[in-house]
């Protein structure tokens, strides 16, 4: 049989206190969505800025690899394939993104790191 001291009992009690409000903090900053956490996207900014865009579709280049670039209004959008799941875009469609501000081969442009930061207006 397990016997605990004053001591060891309140740090248990400290630890599942911990483990809760952590739990508790992470459902609560899941829930609130990457949107909440990111700012409009201009030109300029820094590599790993969380962003936000909107626009029209232009161009759509599927890569062999399974990736997407996109063209939207004017702003490069780079969706790798470990994206998962992303909705069917067409040209001319108006869609949101949010992602991370990459530069590649001295472009700026916008990383989607999950299909689901994608939507369709």
């Amino acid at each position: 049989m397990l016997v605990l001291h004053r001591q060891e009992k309140v740090a248990v009690v400290i630890l599942i206190f911990v483990t809760f409000v952590c739990l508790t903090g992470t459902i609560m900053l899941d829930g609130m969505g990457k949107e909440q956490f990111s700012e409009d996207f201009h030109a300029g900014m820094t590599d790993g800025t969380l962003v936000r865009w909107e626009g029209v579709v232009g161009s759509i280049y599927n890569a062999r690899s399974g990736s997407v670039n996109l063209d939207v209004s004017g702003v490069s959008v780079f969706i790798p394939v470990s994206a998962g799941d992303i909705p069917v875009i067409k040209a001319g469609s108006s869609i949101r993104v949010i992602g991370k501000v990459q530069h590649w081969k001295g472009k700026e442009e916008i990383i989607i790191e999950d299909g689901k930061d994608i939507n369709l207006l």
